[in-house]
């Protein structure tokens, strides 16, 4: 027999099978010890051979009673021990046989040492990694447990022999709960554990394991019964564990991990994010504290990936996905091909790769996601206790796959895993619900695709068994209740069965209802509930708008938001205030959100002084940490790399601003309610009310554009006057929606003086111009068109010359003498005119009111500093848009240094009125930006507190600039001129352009370029 067979004999762990003759046992026996004799004394094969020769042994024994043949199985398996050492898995499977063994000797031959053997071992047992399932087959661990009650009922209570023991029955106990998820095996694990920590003094050595152990398995029961007292006491007793360790004991780190569990698991229950940022701060401190080499350091690594990609799906920061990724592949180095825990290491990174390319749409990620769980397939055979989990695992790539393709051979492969997954997991079992979810989708899937009735009657069983699982109280509760509403949805557009539209409705409500899951999961279902309410005109629409928005107020530290289907509802109905209110509340959130840190407190001030002052405070500080944390990488600069390559001591502020935020949330929100608790103060910072944006329109009409692919409409808004409503033609929404993809796509293609871009120019401002108005409030892709210009193509006598255009990017913040002007210049070789430019802005508005910044002295520090004191201000250089990361367009100064759109927005300009922005890409959406949420530089300097603002929808001609800021400056300060005011910039701009256009002769993409916002 050739080595490799006797090693893969030991590896299937039991194989050797009962002979039908004791010639054939004898047999076996000789084979063995032949092979033996072959070998050098200290070969390493040798203990595989000595634990088979001793199972032989065993076997002829349970034939022939003969007590030679039983002592020399025992003194096989020491053999086989002692060769195995510092082989764990063999050590396990080999110490098992040892004491079923003994165990036979001494209830057969009463020998009383071979009882203190077996206890002499399970001390050794006691120092290995019991992670490891013991026996691995369920047949052999319930052969174990039956031996360890045994043992257990011959040892006194209270003594170190009985904890030993009764820790390895409580071992072997949660190993047959994983497998199997019979409560009473983790019941009677709890017993135990709890009498063996009653028997524990205070100050016994062994008490902080204790303390750990139990909580683990008030964990496990917490997956199976969804208790949150179990949680909450498992939080407990890890922490009295570690107050009883000092910080270099070698087992502080392993219950650091176990209590990164049970924050982690609170956090997933109360949506608490506090907990998360325990749980990565104490899983960081544990990687720092295991050494390179460590032989479970692919635990702490995967434990660390799984708590930021808990973050990653929280709070969408890719930074956070990327290292769970990292640490996931640094995991799987540390696991080669044997490794009893490579499984696990391969499943997270599969997940964690799956989970990046459904956000980047990356064919090369599902492609590796796929194989790599089609490996782990193949290393969790059929029988093995993983295999349920790594069958889900594959199916869920499978399904992206199919979604991606289209080929439904990729959902009947899915389909085939999950229904062998769900007859290998035990009803009931935790796992069996996501099992089922996920093959209730799959069939609906292939219910599309085959038209099989019995699909629809099979996914609704599925669904209502998965829900039905899930204990009160579990977070992913709102996703499962959104999946079956969408599907019952689907299946009411086939069959138009009532029943399944209602109860889909409920569903759907009660996702949105649910407070235990998380504002993302909960704004998903509300958003699919509008689709579904609004497409099958059922009455629950408007509700599911409002609560829509509700969730959409919360959840502005998910990024920049834009939804306007609430605001196309409501003109549905006729309800033109309302709508304006929702679309009020709905576009412009994070500005809005943040504008509200700025509420104006004069009359608090004269209340009620301190408390105005402490509002104050609390506001200017969260907005700091709002501005921040929308834009730093969170993950800064890693401190080293280890000697297994892993990534180590990075400085993780996200949790110290997430921590600061919500300290000071709860700080503002108790200060608004005494706030609010004030006669005369009861509205405080509450929602805007259309009376009040109303009072925007006190200088002139807002037209209201309102661009849905519901329906898309124009109201105007007068002061003192109703909403006036104009509907627009049916196909509006495509029409612009193309318009918005063909004007830059063409300005990238072609030369922006070139006839084909110029044409494209004129058909774009031609269509929109049936919308022009006097001031103009676009939402969606229309803030990204110039419709500020379309008045010339009015068949009215309307036209850009007879009314001044305003923009506005939303109503609240236009509702809001001498001049005192700041420039600030910075030439170069592509800006040669800048300083012809600045020099003439300051002879015509005069050097006595001009502070002018250039050259060396244009630092965005010396910028910022001089803005609170000049109400106007005039930028003369290059503006840089990043896409993506629209918080750090910029304009460029001194040394390449940026002045970025963040620095402008944090910063608070009370007296701020006209800012001119003579440079590239200041209105300019960038490409994946948000349109609603006009996160631009012009939006950025009306914020910071400028009532009007003057920018640029593109790249811009230098000379233009000098041009127009001539013809502009020269129109402020004409001698027929009152005392100059902003207020009169909107008409200053349009002399300008119309200058440019007559005087100049500039082709229409180079004036139309330039944008007023505000008043």
């Amino acid at each position: 027999m050739a080595l490799n067979e006797a090693q893969g004999s030991l590896k299937s762990q039991f194989s050797i099978q009962p002979f039908d003759s004791l010639n054939d046992v004898n047999s076996e026996v000789n084979r063995w010890q032949t092979l033996a004799s072959t070998l050098p004394f200290r070969h390493p094969d040798r203990a595989v051979i000595a634990h088979n020769i001793a199972s032989f042994h065993l076997q002829r024994y349970q034939a022939t009673r003969q007590k030679g043949d039983l002592d020399q199985a025992i003194m096989g398996y020491v053999e086989a021990l002692v060769r195995g050492m510092n082989h764990p898995p063999m050590d396990i499977l080999t110490f098992e046989h040892l004491t079923r063994a003994l165990l036979t000797r001494f209830n057969d031959f009463g020998a009383r040492e071979d009882l203190d053997h077996i206890i002499s071992y399970f001390r050794y047992l006691s120092n290995l990694p019991l992670d490891v399932p013991v026996g691995g087959q369920l047949e052999d661990i319930e052969d174990l447990i039956s031996l360890l009650r045994h043992v257990i009922t011959m040892t006194p209570p209270g003594t170190d022999d009985y904890r030993i023991i009764a820790s390895n029955l409580v071992g072997a106990l949660n190993s047959k709960y994983d497998q199997t998820g019979e409560s009473q095996d983790l019941t009677e694990a709890i017993s135990h554990y709890r009498a063996v920590l009653t028997s524990c003094p205070l100050d016994h050595p062994s008490r902080p394991l204790c303390l750990s152990n139990l909580a683990q398995a008030l964990m496990s029961r917490f997956e199976w019964r969804g208790d949150l007292n179990d949680v909450q006491d498992a939080a407990t007793l890890c922490q009295q564990s570690l107050d009883l360790l000092d910080k270099e004991h070698p087992r502080r780190m392993w219950v650091l991990m176990n209590l990164a569990g049970v924050y982690h698991t609170r956090f997933r229950q109360t949506n608490d994010s506090e907990d998360l940022e325990k749980a990565i701060n104490q899983e960081r401190e544990v990687l720092l504290l295991c050494p390179p080499g460590h032989k479970s350091k692919d635990k702490v690594l995967r434990s660390l990936g799984f708590s930021l990609i808990s973050r990653f799906r929280n709070f969408g920061r890719m930074d956070c996905l990327e290292e769970g990724i990292s640490l996931y592949r640094a995991a799987v180095r540390l696991c080669p091909r044997r490794h009893p825990r490579r499984q696990q290491s391969l499943s997270g990174l599969a997940d964690t790769i799956h989970l990046r390319c459904l956000r980047t749409h990356s064919i090369e990620d599902l492609e590796e996601s796929i194989n790599l769980g089609r490996e782990n397939l193949d290393l969790t055979p059929p029988g093995h206790p993983m295999r349920p989990e790594m069958l889900h695992n594959l199916s869920v790539s499978l399904e992206t796959q199919y979604e991606w393709t289209g080929d439904v051979g990729y959902i009947e492969e899915g389909i085939e895993h999950l229904y062998e997954a769900s007859k290998l997991v035990k009803s009931g079992h935790p796992d069996s619900r996501r099992i089922l979810h996920l093959l209730a989708g799959n069939l609906v899937y292939r219910f599309r695709h085959r038209g099989a009735d019995k699909d629809i009657a099979d996914a609704i069983k599925h669904y209502r068994t998965s829900i039905s699982l899930f204990p009160e109280g579990h977070p992913d509760v709102s996703s499962m209740l959104s999946n079956f509403a969408d599907d019952l949805h689907f299946f009411f557009s086939h069959t138009g069965d009532a029943e399944h539209l209602e109860e889909s409705i409920a569903l759907y409500r009660s996702a949105v209802e649910y407070p235990f899951s998380s504002v993302r999961h909960r704004l998903t279902a509300a958003y699919n509930w509008t689709v579904t309410a609004r497409s099958t005109r059922h009455s629950s629409a408007l509700t599911a708008y409002r609560k829509a928005l509700s969730l959409l107020q919360r959840a502005i530290d998910l990024g920049p938001t834009s939804f306007n289907g609430p605001a196309s509802y409501a003109i549905e109905s006729r309800a033109y205030e309302e709508a304006t209110e929702m679309l009020e509340q709905g576009r412009a959130l994070l500005w809005s959100g943040m504008r509200s840190l700025r509420t104006p407190l004069d009359h608090l001030h004269q209340v009620d002084k301190s408390l105005a002052d402490e509002f104050t405070e609390i506001t200017q500080a969260l907005e700091a940490i709002i501005t921040t944390t929308n834009v730093r990488d969170f993950m800064q600069t890693p401190a080293g790399t280890d000697d297994d390559g892993v990534v180590t001591g990075r400085k993780d502020t996200f949790a110290r601003d997430l921590a600061e935020k919500r300290r000071l949330s709860g700080e503002l929100d108790n200060v608004v309610l005494r706030i609010q608790a004030l006669p005369g103060f009861e509205n405080f910072w509450r929602p805007v009310p259309f009376c009040h944006l109303q009072t925007a329109a006190m200088s002139g009409p807002v037209v209201i554009i309102n661009l849905s692919k519901y329906r898309s409409d124009i109201f105007i808004v007068r002061s003192n006057h109703p909403v006036v409503h104009i509907p627009t033609p049916t196909n509006f929404f495509n029409r612009v929606t193309k318009l918005a993809h063909q004007l830059p796509e063409t300005r990238k293609s072609y030369r922006l003086e070139s006839k084909k871009y110029d044409r494209v120019l004129r058909q774009t401002l031609q269509e929109l111009s049936e919308l022009s108005r006097i001031w103009l409030c676009p939402t969606s892709v229309l803030a990204s068109l110039p419709i500020h210009a379309a008045g010339q193509y009015l068949r009215t006598p309307m036209s850009n010359d007879t009314f001044v255009t305003f923009m506005s990017g939303n109503l609240s913040g236009s509702a809001s003498g001498q001049p005192l002007l700041l420039i600030v210049g910075q030439p170069d070789k592509t800006l040669p005119g800048v300083d012809s430019e600045t020099r003439s802005i300051e002879c015509l508005v005069g050097s006595g009111s001009v502070t002018r910044i250039a050259g060396e002295a244009a630092t965005p520090e010396n910028v910022i500093a001089h803005l609170p004191m000049h109400p106007w201000v005039h930028f003369a250089c290059h503006g840089m848009l990043q896409p993506g990361r629209p918080f750090e367009s910029s304009f460029l100064l001194q040394d390449k240094t940026h002045l970025t759109l963040l620095r402008i927005a944090k910063s608070h300009l009370p007296t701020a009125e006209l800012a001119f922005l003579a440079a590239c890409h200041t209105a300019e959406l960038t490409e994946d930006g948000t349109p609603d949420e006009v996160l631009h530089l012009t939006a950025a300097m009306q914020f910071s507190g400028f009532r009007s603002v003057i920018g640029t929808m593109w790249a811009m001609v230098d000379e233009d600039g000098q041009d127009l800021s001539k013809y502009f400056y020269g129109k402020m300060f004409s001698a027929g001129a009152q005392v100059a005011s902003y207020e009169q910039s909107a008409r200053a701009l349009r002399h300008a352009t119309q200058k440019l256009r007559t005087e100049k002769g500039v082709s229409l993409e180079r004036w139309v370029n330039f944008v007023h916002y505000g008043a």
